[in-house]
């Protein structure tokens, strides 16, 4: 990987640990570089990846034969959330950049958006898919727990001092009993970030309201990350 796609990866991951920190829509200017032909930074858009991230979600429920609810926390323009919801699942996608939830909407069809405005939350929805303009380091209102998280690299990006206020939101929007799906980067340099180094281990102290499932290993090989690789967990909603 060149210097300048090195450089690139890392102020999309500056920038988003500063808007979760601060509410700050400064990072605006990196959705509108995306969206207009700029690097792709932390983007993995291969469909493959996605049915085999949905594949463990469903394998490891406890209602494998069944639509689930799935959240997407930090789901930014993700096409797993169109991917699930091809698939019957119902999904919920939350990002606090307003072009991101437009770059999403246009992975479906029609435009019979339903919007529903809050004091701490925008929505959109229509037939099973709810997108949400929010803060996730915050409270959102009239969140029903889940059964089902994808958490693509959302927990990575995070400094030390965000990740307590992100994992007790996600453990609030997680029934009992469900899934919580995890990628995120092995790296050489294990201290600095974001995005940072994140173990087995860093997973267990965090997420106290749930208990380790299983290690996925690499659950695939992107060669422009250079000596990064993409790591997957499972963990279960005690």
């Amino acid at each position: 990987m060149d210097r300048g796609t090195m450089m690139n990866i890392y102020r999309y991951f500056i920038h988003l640990s500063l808007c979760l920190a601060n509410n700050d829509m400064s990072w605006a200017d990196t959705w509108n570089d995306i969206l207009n032909g700029g690097s792709s930074r932390w983007k993995i858009d291969d469909l493959a990846h996605k049915q085999a991230a949905l594949e463990q979600i469903t394998r490891h429920s406890d209602k494998p034969d069944s639509p689930l609810s799935i959240l997407c926390p930090l789901a930014g323009d993700d096409p797993f959330v169109p991917h699930a919801w091809k698939q019957g699942h119902s999904v919920a996608a939350i990002d606090l950049v307003p072009a991101a939830i437009e770059a999403m909407k246009a992975h479906f069809d029609g435009s019979d958006w339903k919007k529903q405005e809050s004091s701490n939350v925008n929505r959109w929805s229509q037939d099973r898919v709810t997108l949400c303009q929010a803060d996730m380091l915050q409270p959102i209102e009239d969140m029903q727990p889940f059964d089902a998280v994808y958490d693509k690299d959302a927990f990575g990006a995070l400094e030390k001092h965000m990740r307590q206020p992100y994992c007790q939101r996600i453990a609030e929007y997680t029934r009992p009993g469900g899934i919580l799906y995890l990628e995120v980067k092995n790296k050489p340099d294990t201290t600095s970030g974001p995005p940072f180094h994140v173990t087995k281990e860093d997973l267990e102290e965090n997420f106290t309201e749930f208990e380790f499932v299983k290690e996925l290993g690499e659950v695939y090989e992107n060669k422009s990350w250079a000596g990064m690789k993409q790591m997957g967990h499972i963990m279960k909603r005690k």
